[in-house]
């Protein structure tokens, strides 16, 4: 077996560390790096998705408040009569609830959809023409589909019905052409013949 003898010199050692001293510290100063690494990462990560969220949330809150603020301060001019010059500042929203009550209670349509050309054929308000129009198609569906189901259900049952009756029939005739007590008697009279004649 062969000895060989190594020297290393090694200037980077302090005088006053090993070798394997210095070793252990550059693993476990790799591992600190490799860990607090991958800890900012995921640190990074969920900050990054928390500050968008919570931004996110900011941005929609002020908006809105910004929105509901500016809306509900916003004046529109409205004529109180249609004869009269008499002009009322009212915010948006009531402006819009006074609308939709005319369009639920004035008459401003004919019987066919159509803008009238004169304020008495006016007969139906907006919702009232909408609502008569998907009532009266809804039910002469549902009155149609009850119709075809019950026609159908009686052509069914009378169906069945001739069946039934034309099989008894059937049966019976059957029964009385056969004449099985006659053929019956016959039979009975062949074996005996038969068994005679032996």
């Amino acid at each position: 077996m062969a000895k060989f003898n190594i020297e290393v010199e090694l200037d980077w050692l302090d005088e006053e560390m090993t070798l394997d001293e210095e070793i252990q510290r550059k693993i476990i100063s790799g591992i600190q790096n490799r860990l607090t690494n991958k800890l900012e990462e995921k640190m990074e990560q969920q900050l990054s998705s928390v500050i968008t969220e919570k931004v996110n949330s900011i941005a929609d809150e002020f908006i809105s408040k910004i929105m509901t603020d500016n809306i509900a301060n916003i004046k529109i001019p409205y004529k109180t009569s249609s004869w009269g010059s008499n002009v009322e500042y009212m915010s948006l929203s009531e402006y819009m609830g006074k609308q939709f009550e005319r369009a639920v209670a004035e008459k401003t349509l004919t019987k066919h959809g159509e803008k009238p050309s004169y304020r008495d054929d006016a007969k139906y308000s907006i919702v009232e023409y909408l609502t008569q129009g998907y009532i009266a198609k809804e039910l002469n569906e549902k009155v149609a589909d009850m119709i075809r189901e019950a026609k159908t259900k009686a052509e069914q049952t009378l169906i069945s019905n001739l069946e039934a009756n034309l099989q008894q029939q059937l049966n019976a005739d059957m029964l009385k052409r056969l004449n099985i007590p006659q053929l019956l008697q016959n039979l009975q009279n062949t074996i005996e013949c038969e068994v005679e004649g032996q």
